[in-house]
C-alpha cells in the first residue's frame, strides 16, 4: 500500500459510535478499556473490535488479526452480514499491507456481496474506495480510478463528504502519478472544501493537505509547495496524528532537498526521526537513516553517511527478524481465522474416539492391575524396581544427549552471530562503498565501473545468502514447523504476484519434527531453488506442495502445472537441477524430477528420517 493510514475511508463506518481519540495510543487504551467494560456481545462490541483491528493494522498485525478473528466470529454467530462484511474489510486491509493484494480483493469482494445484501450504500462505497486503492498499490490506475469514481458516486447518493473528500484524495493522487498535474489539483483542492464541511476529518484534511504538497513539488513550485505542506504539518501536530507528522515532514526535507537546500532538508528529516522515534515506528525510523545517509552523501559527508546507513542496516535487520516471528504467527492466525469451524469439529470427533478408546483401556488396565496383584505381588514388585533403575538410566543418557545439544546449540549460535555481526555487516559495507567509489571516479573508464557494479550486486547476494544461512543455522530454526513457516512465506511473495495459486499440505506426524543440523539449511535451499524455477519458468496456475514421511524417510513433493520441458534438454544447465540432486545425494537421500511438455513437472526428494531424541 502507499504511505496513507490503511484504508483510510474504513473509519467512517465507525465514526458514528464513538467520539474520537485523536491520540493513537490513547485511541487504543480507550478501546481496550472498553471491551473489558462491555462484554456484552453484541453489533456494539463487533464495531470495536474493528476499530482496534483498524488501528493496530499498521503497528502490531499480530494483535490485529486476533482482533479481527474476535469479531468475525462474533459477527457469524450474531447472524449480522453488515458486520460480517465489515470484519471481511479488517482481514482485507490486512492482507494487503502484507502485499497479499489479490486475498485482500478477494475478501473486499466477499463484503460487498454482503453489503449488497443488505442495502448499506456506505459499505459499498467503502470497499470500492479501497479496491481501487489496491489496484493503484498494484501499479494499475486506470482500474484504481474506475473504482474510486464508482465509490464518488454512491458516497454522492448517500451525502457522505468525508467519504467524497476520501475519493478525491485517491483520485488526486492517482492523476499524479500518471502526470496529469492539473486534473490533480483540481480534485485534491475539492476534496480540501469537502473536508471542512465533514465531520471527523483529523486524517483526511491533512493527507489532502500533503498531496497538494507533493502536487507541486512534482511541478517544481516550491514555495506554494511548502506553504500547503506547513498547513498539513499543522494539522496533524493539532490532532498528535504522529504518522503524518512524519510523512509531512519527510516531504518537506524532500522540497528543500530538490532546491539543494541540504541544510533544511537535513533538519526536517531530524524531526522526522525524533517523531518516529515517540511514536515506536522502527519502520519508519529505518526509512528516514536510510534517507539522512542519502543526503549526507549528496553533501560527500561519506563518513556520516555511512553511520546513517549503519543504521538503517541495523533497524532493517531487526525489521525483518521481527517480521519472521510475526509472519509465522500469522500463518497460525489466518488458519484460525478460515479454517477453526472445521478445525472445531474434527476436533470434536478426535476427542469423542479418544474418550471412549481412553475408557475402554482404563478398564482392561484396571482389571489386569488388580490379577497381577493378587497373584504375583512379589513378581509385580521386583518388575517395579526393575522399571525405576531403567527409568533412572534413561534419565541419566537424557540428560547427558540434552548437555551435547546445549553446548552444540552454543556453538551454532555463535557462528551465526559471527556471520552476521562480522561478515554481513563487511559485505554490506562493500557493497555501499563500491558504489560510493564509483560516483566518485568521474573520469574510470567503463570496464572499472562494470567491475565496481559486479562487487556491489555480488555482496548483495552473498548477504542474502548469509541472512538464509544464519536462519537455518540457528538452533531455534531446528524444528520443521518453523521452517515450513518460513517456506510458506518465500512461496507467497514468489506466487501471489504471478497469480499462482499453492496448496501446502504438511502431514500432522512431522508437527514436533526436527530436521538434523547437515539438513536444514539444503532442505529449505532445495525448495527455495524448486520455487523460484516454477515462479521463473514453468508459466504454472497451479503448485502443490507436500511434506511428509514414509518407510522412514521425510519426503517432498512439488507439483505444478506449468508447460513442462524435456529432461535431455536441459542436461548439464537444468535450471539448478543438478545442484539439487547434489545437495540430496550428500545427504544421502534421493532426488527425482518428472517432465513432459505441457503435462507440468514433479520435484521429488527423500531424506532419510532422523531419530528424534
Amino acid at each position: 500500500m502507499k504511505n496513507r493510514y490503511p484504508s483510510t475511508v474504513f473509519l467512517v463506518l465507525l465514526a458514528s459510535f464513538f467520539a474520537p481519540c485523536f491520540a493513537q495510543n490513547k485511541m487504543l487504551d480507550s478501546l481496550r478499556r472498553w471491551l473489558v467494560e462491555h462484554p456484552t456481545l453484541d453489533s456494539v462490541r463487533v464495531v470495536n473490535l474493528h476499530r482496534l483491528a483498524y488501528r493496530l493494522s499498521e503497528i502490531d498485525q499480530t494483535s490485529a488479526w486476533r482482533y479481527a478473528n474476535e469479531a468475525n466470529n462474533l459477527a457469524k454467530k450474531l447472524n449480522n452480514n453488515t458486520n460480517l462484511g465489515q470484519s471481511y474489510i479488517n482481514y482485507a486491509i490486512l492482507e494487503s499491507l502484507e502485499g497479499n493484494y489479490a486475498k485482500g480483493q478477494e475478501h473486499y469482494l466477499t463484503a460487498l456481496r454482503l453489503f449488497e445484501k443488505t442495502g448499506w450504500e456506505r459499505g459499498k462505497a467503502i470497499c470500492l474506495n479501497n479496491l481501487a486503492e489496491n489496484y493503484e498499490s498494484m501499479n494499475q490506475p486506470n482500474k484504481a480510478l474506475e473504482y474510486t469514481f464508482r465509490a464518488l458516486e454512491l458516497n454522492k447518493k448517500t451525502g457522505q463528504k468525508r467519504g467524497m473528500a476520501v475519493n478525491h484524495e485517491l483520485i488526486g493522487d492517482l492523476y499524479r502519478q500518471m502526470g496529469q498535474y492539473e486534473e490533480s489539483l483540481r480534485y485534491l483542492k475539492q476534496g480540501v472544501e469537502l473536508a471542512k464541511q465533514a465531520d471527523q476529518n483529523y486524517q483526511i484534511l491533512p493527507q489532502l493537505l500533503l498531496a497538494i504538497g507533493r502536487n507541486y513539488n512534482a511541478r517544481r513550485e516550491f514555495s506554494t509547495a511548502l506553504s500547503y505542506l506547513q498547513q498539513a504539518t499543522a494539522q496533524s501536530e493539532l490532532h498528535g496524528e504522529k504518522l503524518l507528522q512524519i510523512q509531512c515532514y519527510q516531504e518537506i526535507a524532500n522540497t528543500y532537498k530538490l532546491q539543494q537546500n541540504y541544510q533544511k532538508a537535513q533538519m526536517y528529516l531530524q524531526k522526522a526521526l525524533k517523531t518516529a522515534q515517540q511514536y515506536g515506528s522502527i519502520v519508519e525510523r529505518a526509512q528516514i537513516s536510510k534517507e539522512m545517509s542519502h543526503l549526507a552523501e549528496l553533501q560527500r559527508q561519506y563518513s556520516e553517511a555511512f553511520s546513517y546507513f549503519k543504521s538503517y542496516k541495523i533497524l532493517s535487520d531487526s525489521i525483518e527478524r521481527k517480521k519472521n516471528v510475526v509472519r509465522a504467527e500469522l500463518v497460525e492466525l489466518k488458519y484460525e481465522a478460515f479454517e477453526k469451524d472445521r478445525e472445531n469439529q474434527s476436533l470434536k470427533q478426535i476427542k469423542t474416539a479418544q474418550e471412549a478408546e481412553l475408557k475402554r483401556q482404563t478398564g482392561w488396565i484396571i482389571s489386569l492391575a488388580a490379577l497381577v496383584v493378587l497373584l504375583l505381588a512379589m513378581a509385580g514388585y521386583a518388575a517395579y524396581r526393575y522399571r525405576i533403575k531403567q527409568a533412572q538410566d534413561h534419565q541419566k543418557a537424557q540428560a547427558e544427549i540434552i548437555k551435547q545439544m546445549q553446548s552444540s546449540d552454543k556453538i551454532r549460535s555463535q557462528i551465526a552471530r559471527d556471520l552476521h555481526d562480522d561478515l554481513g555487516a563487511t559485505l554490506s559495507g562493500v557493497a555501499m562503498l563500491s558504489q560510493a567509489a564509483k560516483r566518485q571516479m568521474t573520469d574510470a573508464s567503463p570496464q572499472v565501473n562494470e567491475l565496481l557494479d559486479l562487487i556491489s550486486v555480488n555482496s548483495q547476494r552473498t548477504v542474502a545468502t548469509i541472512r538464509d544461512i544464519i536462519w537455518t543455522t540457528r538452533p531455534m530454526n531446528d524444528n520443521l514447523e518453523i521452517i515450513v513457516a518460513k517456506m510458506k512465506i518465500f512461496a507467497s511473495e514468489m506466487f501471489d504476484n504471478e497469480q499462482i495459486k499453492y496448496f501446502f499440505e504438511v502431514a500432522p506426524s512431522l508437527k514436533n519434527y526436527k530436521l538434523p543440523a547437515n539438513q536444514q539449511y539444503n532442505f529449505y535451499l532445495i525448495f527455495k531453488e524448486a520455487i523460484n524455477n516454477i515462479a521463473k519458468y514453468a508459466h504454472a496456475t497451479s503448485v502443490e506442495i507436500e511434506i511428509f514421511s514414509q518407510d522412514q524417510q521425510l519426503h517432498l513433493r512439488i507439483i505444478d502445472n506449468g508447460v513442462g520441458f524435456e529432461l535431455g534438454s536441459v542436461q548439464g544447465t537444468g535450471n539448478g537441477l543438478i545442484n539439487m540432486e547434489k545437495r540430496v545425494e550428500e545427504l544421502g537421500g534421493l532426488f527425482l524430477v518428472q517432465s513432459t511438455p505441457t503435462k507440468g513437472t514433479t520435484i521429488a526428494l527423500s531424506l532419510p528420517l532422523a531419530t528424534q531424541t
